[in-house]
């Protein structure tokens, strides 16, 4: 009988040792599982925050050449008008003796 106790309690202390252990090991994938978030979080902010400086700088740089075309397109409608304001005599001249034959 005394075996039996002996066992009994060993049995009983073995189960609490594991139940320990498993305790143990829940705590160890938890903290492991928030130290994972944490490095996710962290990660996904420092790749947002990448994202953001991107755009903000091609953002910029599409502001910059539409602003320089727009400036690229007037002069050259300057240019067109200066040189049709140069010969606007001479053509409409020309046009009429065409049209006239005069």
């Amino acid at each position: 009988m005394e075996i039996l106790k002996e066992i009994i309690a060993a049995d009983k202390a073995a189960a609490a040792r594991v139940e320990a252990l498993r305790a143990q090991q829940e705590n160890s994938l938890a903290e492991s599982g928030r130290a994972a978030d944490i490095a996710n979080e962290k990660q996904t902010a420092a790749a947002r925050s990448e994202l953001d400086k991107f755009i903000a700088e091609q953002t910029r740089a599409l502001t910059e050449k539409q602003q320089n075309s727009t400036g690229e397109a007037e002069a050259a409608s300057q240019r067109v008008k200066d040189i049709f304001d140069a010969h606007r005599g001479e053509w409409i001249s020309e046009i009429m003796q065409n049209i006239t034959g005069v």
